[in-house]
């Protein structure tokens, strides 16, 4: 199948899936807790990825999927075309907010990443990247606003906890910049670091479903997308993971190099 016409099919598939949540959030939802009560799964997280599965399967049936809520077989492996699916990413601001929450699709190929897309649901923003052909916002080319800005002079984001415990003194890097932000969705994070309102973008624990779409749109922006250490997200594994301009990212895992020796001393 060609280019546009998977763009076109993804489109129309996530187009329904979020018709679907936005006409039955308002409806009593079944919740129930992972591996905590701050971890959840709405029965609105697992009927839209049983949806995107069987989408999947009924038009590449040869491919493979990886997807959050484990509805159907999962793929162990990147070889071939794999798609690696978050129904709902941040699933707590659905449920407590009713917003701030996404659909998120990647499809790999061999390990690399050739179509990424983040849809932020109630604020009806589509964001896409094919390999080699640059993101488009809402079907419009787009740009990022400046290719690099002074950590000072921007305001970052994170997971919550890391900050709040202080881990590897994370707080004196926060310190920093312009300020501090927590949105509790990696996606729309990578979005809101894309358009420029953030320079960088961290988390120590974040599962392939969190960045798989969201990297093939960082590199197709310029932008680098990596594990705390620089190296290469995991994407069959839990792992840390970092977006940022040039100059923030670079001093982040400058900086994070050297809490992590000192902790090992």
């Amino acid at each position: 199948m060609e280019r546009q016409a998977i763009e076109d099919l993804v489109h129309g598939w996530v187009m329904a899936a979020a018709d679907h949540i936005r006409q039955a959030m308002d409806q009593p939802l079944t919740v129930n807790e992972k591996s905590s009560h701050k971890d959840i799964v709405t029965n609105l997280d697992q009927e839209t990825e049983r949806y995107l599965r069987e989408q999947i399967q009924t038009h590449f049936p040869d491919d493979r999927i990886i997807g959050e809520e484990g509805e159907g077989q999962q793929s162990d492996s990147l070889e071939g075309t794999v798609w690696i699916i978050d129904p709902i990413d941040g699933t707590a601001n659905f449920y407590g907010q009713g917003r701030h929450f996404a659909i998120m699709l990647g499809r790999y190929v061999d390990g690399e990443g050739q179509f990424g897309v983040i849809y932020d649901v109630m604020a009806d923003d589509y964001v896409s990247a094919w390999q080699g052909q640059g993101v488009t916002w809402n079907g419009q080319p787009f740009e990022k606003p400046f290719d690099d800005k002074p950590l000072r002079e921007g305001l970052i984001a994170g997971n919550g906890s890391y900050a709040l415990h202080n881990t590897h003194r994370i707080q004196d890097f926060i310190d920093q910049a312009l300020g501090f932000r927590i949105y509790g969705s990696a996606g729309l994070q990578v979005l809101y670091v894309l358009r420029g309102d953030l320079l960088l973008y961290f988390s120590p624990k974040l599962a392939p479903w969190d960045v798989a779409a969201g990297a093939v749109i960082a590199r197709e922006a310029g932008l680098s997308f990596s594990q705390f250490d620089g190296s290469r997200l995991d994407l069959l594994h839990k792992g840390s993971g970092v977006i940022g301009y040039p100059s923030a990212y670079q001093q982040f895992v400058k900086y994070l190099a050297v809490e992590a020796a000192w902790d090992k001393m």
